[in-house]
């Protein structure tokens, strides 16, 4: 148990939250986070929709869950579709069910407090799950203290769309940005996430890079794959290039393919599960990221893709936007080109792939970066910091710390 934290009582509310650790597709981080705090001694719990009519308290990998129903088993489908709704105005194109989401998540919310007493309510995602929060934490009879969670495109949609006002507010404009927090009084920090257990399995048990370009997110526009394709021509003869993951653009990029004439080079490989994504890293030479800004004015967070990659030696080429440099340091542990320069891109792509031995290099700085900045442990620790923090009222100023050069 970690000192300080014996005792301390939190609750997470989830748009969304994995059934179990295989799960694809569904945030693996985020059970990796939950059942790590309860290692820790926290005692945590979560609060999330349920799925095609599974309500009611489960334990997922020892973690205990609520799960609130909030429309008719066959309407359950915001599980299937959790990107859309952690988009700021995502959830009401959604219509009925999100709505429902929202309604019956406030009430199980409020229910859940009024029967337990937590010490922190923690919302991942600011829509829906602040507001749930929000509404738990008025119903409370011992008033908990409120943490949120914002993941890198719903940051940026702060300050692009302003529909987020209760949660964070922008108080200087320019390339850097303080943010004041009306909702939880407290001054921000930032702290990464950890890769997940399965993709990062074995990491140490490579049998021989192979000449390919690997490339994982899920398929929207802020990744920027459809760039990828249009440079892997270039690398025709050199490499092939394998993009894991589903989403709305997966027709746009096969379509990409087909006029690119690049079939030979690009596969679409669509989800993997977590023992065959680790042996993707693992064969690989190349990690490609080329994230870009999407026409929302939204881009890449940190990547948590960007992060198992580097835990698995591999150097990694990504679009210099977002929260990308904070984990890719430009000519150490990767190469970091223009946001939708696929020339570059290519280029960059070709550089490491004629240099094998420099690739490995940046792939050992990558790696001995990731174990020191983006460990389990790091993140877990920092965790429990802001826990303490926030309960004990202590605030560390209004700087927003960043990982270290």
């Amino acid at each position: 148990m970690i000192p300080g934290v014996g005792g301390l009582r939190v609750l997470k509310v989830c748009p969304a939250f994995p059934a179990g650790e295989e799960e694809e597709g569904r945030d693996p981080w985020l059970l990796e986070l939950a059942w790590r705090l309860r290692e820790a001694g926290l005692g945590l719990e979560v609060l999330a929709p349920s799925r095609e009519g599974r309500g009611g308290l489960e334990e997922v990998c020892g973690v205990p869950v609520h799960r609130y129903r909030y429309a008719p088993r066959q309407a359950e489908i915001l599980y299937r579709r959790v990107s859309e709704m952690k988009v700021m105005d995502g959830l009401w194109r959604l219509s009925l069910p999100g709505g429902g989401l929202i309604v019956a998540g406030a009430l199980a919310s409020g229910r859940l407090l009024r029967r337990r007493p937590y010490d922190v309510i923690h919302a991942h995602w600011p829509l829906p799950a602040g507001l749930l929060a929000l509404a738990g934490a008025r119903a409370a009879s011992e008033r908990p203290r409120l943490v949120a969670t914002f993941h890198g495109a719903e940051l940026a949609a702060c300050g692009v769309t302003g529909r987020c006002r209760v949660f964070w507010r922008p108080s200087a404009r320019g390339s850097t940005r303080r943010w004041r927090t009306p909702m939880t009084g407290m001054a921000p920090v930032v702290i990464p996430f950890g890769p997940s257990r399965l993709a990062v399995e074995g990491r140490g048990t490579s049998r021989g890079r192979s000449a390919l370009v690997l490339a994982v997110g899920r398929l929207v526009e802020r990744k920027g794959f459809a760039g990828l394709v249009r440079a892997s021509g270039r690398l025709r003869g050199r490499a092939r290039v394998v993009i894991v993951g589903e989403g709305e653009a997966r027709k746009e990029l096969l379509r990409e393919v087909r006029a690119g004439g690049v079939g030979d080079v690009v596969r679409i490989a669509g989800r993997v599960g977590g023992p065959e994504l680790a042996r993707l890293y693992r064969e690989s030479s190349i990690f490609c990221l080329p994230a870009v800004v999407d026409r929302r004015g939204c881009t890449e967070g940190l990547g948590v893709a960007i992060v198992e990659a580097m835990f698995h030696g591999l150097p990694v080429v990504a679009g210099r936007v977002g929260g990308i440099p904070d984990a890719v340091v430009h000519g150490e542990t990767g190469l970091l080109v223009a946001p939708g320069d696929h020339e570059a891109l290519a280029c960059a792509l070709l550089m490491l792939l004629e240099n094998p031995g420099l690739a490995r290099q940046m792939g050992a700085a990558g790696r001995r970066r990731a174990e020191r900045l983006f460990s389990w442990e790091r993140v877990v620790a920092d965790h429990l910091r802001l826990y303490e923090r926030a309960v004990t009222g202590r605030c560390a100023g209004s700087r927003v710390s960043r990982p270290e050069p």
